[in-house]
């Protein structure tokens, strides 16, 4: 398994990429259904997308969310992984590809995850970094005017930034990106 990009304690995204042999994709589905299932019962697991085959491919991209290093590895090191992953093996062509990211490069970076999974648009990338920044700077900025009218400006940028990109990194970003995944990696 590949070492992940960082060990602390950042979101993790791991990136399963398996050819599936010709006529299998249905229990391959059905299989894919069950290990996102069982992933869902791990701490930290912050949730799952499959991407499917483009025209004349057989490769599915399986990408599990974690909260945290720690909890992607007791996943992935787990029996339970292990012998579900093993029931699948005979629909498997090849090697599986397996990656791990953490930190601002899951907002939209895929890829260096597992090729060929699609890399959105940059004007894309744009519009939705755009809406989200002014959406939340607004919002941050409203809130917290009353709280930090009598404080310098400085300090002020400095607070509503560090709050901005907590809130982008760990909370709305992963959402919004996973919830506009068909459009975005279109």
């Amino acid at each position: 398994m590949p070492e992940p990009i960082t060990k602390n304690n950042e979101q993790v995204v791991v990136a399963v990429s398996r050819t599936v042999k010709a006529g299998c994709e249905a229990e391959y589905e059905a299989w894919v259904s069950k290990i996102a299932g069982l992933a869902a019962r791990f701490q930290g697991y912050m949730g799952a997308n499959i991407f499917r085959p483009s025209a004349g491919s057989r490769e599915y991209t399986t990408i599990y969310r974690f909260d945290t290093h720690a909890h992607a590895a007791a996943w992935q090191t787990s029996p339970e992984h292990a012998q579900t992953v093993a029931e699948v093996a005979y629909l498997i062509e090849g090697q599986e590809n397996r990656n791990m990211l953490s930190g601002l490069e899951v907002w939209f970076d895929q890829k260096n995850t597992v090729s060929p999974a699609p890399q959105p648009s940059r004007w894309k990338m744009s519009l939705v970094l755009f809406s989200v920044v002014f959406v939340l700077l607004n919002t941050l900025l409203t809130v917290l005017n009353p709280l930090l009218s009598n404080w310098p400006r400085l300090a002020q940028t400095a607070l509503v930034v560090g709050i901005q990109v907590i809130l982008m990194t760990y909370l709305i970003m992963p959402r919004v990106n996973s919830l506009l995944a068909k459009w975005l990696f279109k």
